[in-house]
């Protein structure tokens, strides 16, 4: 019996793992389409057709999990509240990644996004209120000076395009807290319909509301501008499938696979290569990462044997 359980585990971690790279590979190659199409279309533009094609993902969810009918019921005031300030998030997330991987080299924006475990750690004290130790604020600090030494704010290779993707992950950490604060009676589904409602209304409002916006100049355009819609719906889907197969502080390190690729299709797509700009803050960022996650699951694992004792 202990040997069956073992190898269901074993299972289930290499299918998290799996479809955990598979979620960053969706989000890097939407960013490389993104690049692309940058040049020819507003960014609120981009924005709209992304959320907007994310619906279909999200809908074929739905159909699989036959929740189609049960997300539009059981909701109340608090709820609705909550997916309008997380779609709000996702927008300006939208919206700050694509202006920093359209005016940065692809690899540096990409990986400056990875300074949101740190933003998610100093909003929790401040929302919700959780004590952080030594270890925690010692990785916000040396995640930070990996940021720094990233974005060189002192040399000629900063400008302001440095900060949107500090931006990103800031937004990304918020959209984390108001997370926190959703019941968990509502499913993940029904959670990313009217987090992504309120994503695209935000974002049609804003499309109309600006102006710059081209007409789409071909059919090639208007399937690339659906395809990012999908493979970041997609994607999202496959990180909450891969964070529920097994423990969060096992997983998440695997989401930094995103640097080496996103490295690897800035070199191969934009002929970029920035060595010097990204050694050796990433490996700081990386390290102040891991040492998150290794506290996490040094305190789970004290929690659960407390529970076992008792």
């Amino acid at each position: 019996m202990k040997n069956l359980t073992e190898k269901s585990d074993l299972k289930k971690t290499y299918l998290a793992i799996a479809t955990m790279l598979l979620a960053v590979l969706c989000v890097d190659f939407y960013m490389v389409v993104i690049k692309f199409l940058g040049d020819d279309y507003s960014i609120v533009q981009l924005a709209l057709f992304r959320n907007a094609a994310a619906i279909i993902p999200l809908f074929l969810l739905l159909l699989f999990t036959k929740e189609h009918f049960l997300v539009f019921k059981h909701l109340d005031k608090k709820f609705i509240y909550l997916s309008f300030l997380r779609g709000l998030c996702f927008l300006a997330m939208n919206i700050f990644v694509f202006i920093s991987v359209i005016n940065l080299q692809f690899a540096t924006a990409m990986t400056l996004t990875f300074s949101s475990p740190f933003f998610i750690v100093i909003l929790s004290i401040i929302f919700l209120r959780d004590r952080v130790g030594i270890y925690r604020w010692s990785a916000v600090i040396i995640g930070f000076i990996g940021v720094v030494m990233i974005m060189k704010p002192t040399s000629d290779i900063f400008n302001i395009y440095s900060i949107f993707p500090i931006l990103t992950a800031l937004a990304w950490a918020l959209s984390v807290i108001v997370l926190k604060y959703i019941p968990d009676g509502h499913s993940t589904a029904k959670i990313q319909l009217y987090t992504l409602i309120f994503n695209v209304l935000g974002a049609a409002i804003l499309f109309f509301l600006t102006s710059n916006h081209a007409e789409i100049q071909s059919a090639k355009d208007f399937w690339l501008m659906m395809l990012t819609g999908f493979l970041g719906g997609t994607a999202a889907i496959l990180f909450i499938y891969s964070y529920r197969l097994i423990e969060a502080s096992k997983i998440a390190s695997f989401e930094y696979f995103g640097i080496p690729s996103s490295f690897i299709l800035g070199w191969f797509f934009f002929n970029e290569a920035p060595w010097s700009q990204l050694f050796p803050g990433v490996l700081v960022i990386i390290f102040a990462g891991m040492l998150i996650i290794w506290r996490d699951n040094v305190k789970q694992k004290s929690i659960n044997v407390s529970r076992k004792i008792n």
